[in-house]
């Protein structure tokens, strides 16, 4: 019976059938750069070692490789592979043929790989001053397989190695790369493709939904606006733009300190730089080069406002570096970024700060953020699991998230309810200020639907993104807004 999984070979791949296959690993066997996955481990493990361990490159890319893996070693049973090109490989040795790994990768890291896929008789990878890549790699090859052999590979690198072998596999993303080969006057024995979502995967790694978050900036505007300028507020808007800006390239540096326990997490794991869509390589540019820009330009619109978008890259970036490990000072740490936000709108349109605004926005947030919090410890155990990878939590922790976030929660009912009656209604800003006692009330109702749906697991995304899709709070925050064009 004809295989489904695996076409019937062509002639030309019966000829060289009995010829040995070697494989490479990064972007062939693997979605992913194994090198820039050890990179990235070693920068969010060790950032000083890791990018002194780049000094070595003086010496070369296999010394730097060779320091790279004493400094880190990434995740390799969790590095995503080409399900496709491992059926072949498994057939083929099935029917008794020799598969072997031939890679420019540390030999410390093919080994590793090696030993999840046993399918390879032989490992060969960079070590002392050799890198094993284009000629070097080829001339491995023709030691080791005098005979002939057939290699399989994804990139112009591997025209070398191709011009060697007696065949070629090749795996790309389009005919592109084929026809190259072909071009060479290569034989190609079989051809892995699939349809390239990078641009896709971009726009969702860079978050757009998450943007809504970012117009906290304004709520200081609509409280203070019989102070704002329309130079403030146009600078208000600049910084909101900014803000997008950055806080997207942040959620980059947090998926690619994440990939480890993304890649093992039910839903996470078709994340951009998870499923190996995005390369991590391109993730770090993206971020090295535009993230100091949008600072300096916040700096230029805004002194202020920029020192406070400094302070948000600055504790964003200590959060995905290791403060998201530490249970409940995780969840206080987002609570001081949506805070941040709201410093960002003040500086921006230069008002006066409100303690009262300030601290129910750190109680308010840091409660939303332990919601999201419980519903994921819920889900975990639900998956048999007895903790967050990546998170300092544990099974059994439900109850101080419950207890911690709804005394949070009450407590910025408490604040807000202090902020009216100290600060608003003192300044007599408003014509009917008895309509804002909506606010209180708006917010404990959503505060207490966002908690029962966070116990009872359907919380599903985090809470305010939630809110910006679910037709309740929707109404609940027109009710507010409406309120507050009834007191004006």
């Amino acid at each position: 019976m004809k295989n489904l999984l695996v076409p019937e070979l062509s002639s030309t791949a019966r000829d060289a059938a009995i010829l040995p296959l070697v494989v490479d690993l990064d972007g062939t066997f693997l979605k992913v750069d194994s090198l820039f996955e050890t990179f990235a481990c070693g920068l969010f493990a060790n950032p000083l070692r890791s990018l002194l361990a780049l000094v070595e490159l003086r010496n070369g890319i296999a010394a730097f490789k060779q320091r790279l893996t004493r400094v880190a070693q990434p995740d390799v049973d969790s590095f995503p592979v080409r399900e496709d090109l491992l059926a072949y490989l498994e057939q083929e040795a099935r029917t008794g043929r020799e598969v072997h790994l031939a890679t420019a990768a540390d030999l410390v890291i093919a080994l590793r790989v090696a030993e999840r896929f046993p399918i390879f008789k032989s490992v060969n990878g960079t070590s002392g001053d050799l890198n094993l890549k284009g000629q070097n790699k080829a001339d491995r090859l023709l030691q080791q397989f005098p005979g002939g052999f057939v290699y399989a590979g994804d990139s112009r690198a591997d025209l070398p190695v191709w011009r060697s072998a007696k065949a070629a596999v090749v795996v790309s993303s389009g005919r592109s790369q084929v026809g190259a080969v072909e071009a060479e006057g290569i034989k190609v024995e079989r051809s892995f493709s699939d349809t390239p979502h990078y641009r896709a995967a971009w726009l969702k790694a860079f978050r757009p939904h998450q943007w809504a978050k970012n117009l906290i900036v304004l709520v200081p505007v609509a409280l203070g606006w019989r102070d704002v300028t329309l130079e403030g507020l146009l600078r208000t808007l600049v910084m909101v733009g900014l803000l997008c800006l950055v806080a997207s390239l942040t959620y980059l540096v947090n998926d690619i300190a994440d990939l480890s326990s993304d890649r093992k997490h039910w839903s996470k794991r078709r994340r951009g730089f998870a499923s190996g869509a995005i390369p991590v390589r391109d993730g770090l540019l993206a971020v090295g080069a535009i993230l100091p820009v949008a600072c300096i330009a916040a700096l230029l619109v805004s002194p202020p406002a920029g020192l406070c978008l400094l302070l948000y890259v600055a504790t964003t970036l200590g959060y995905s570096f290791g403060w998201k490990r530490i249970p409940l000072f995780d969840t206080f740490i987002i609570g001081l970024l949506f805070t941040i936000r709201i410093l960002i709108g003040i500086a921006a349109a230069d008002l006066v700060p409100s303690a009262w605004l300030l601290t129910f926005s750190m109680f308010f947030f840091f409660s939303l953020a332990l919601a999201k919090r419980h519903t994921e410890i819920l889900r975990a155990a639900e998956h048999g699991l007895q903790k967050l990878e990546g998170r300092g939590y544990q099974a059994g922790d439900e109850s101080l998230t419950l207890a911690f976030g709804s005394a949070a929660s009450m407590a910025s009912i408490i604040i807000v309810v202090l902020y009216l009656v100290e600060e608003i209604f003192a300044r007599q800003i408003y014509h009917t200020p008895a309509w804002l006692w909506v606010a209180p009330i708006a917010i404990f109702l959503f505060s207490c639907r966002i908690w029962v749906l966070s116990h009872r697991g359907r919380m599903t995304d985090d809470p305010v993104a939630f809110a910006l899709r679910d037709n309740v709070s929707l109404g609940l925050g027109v009710l507010v807004a409406a309120a507050i064009l009834l007191a004006l």
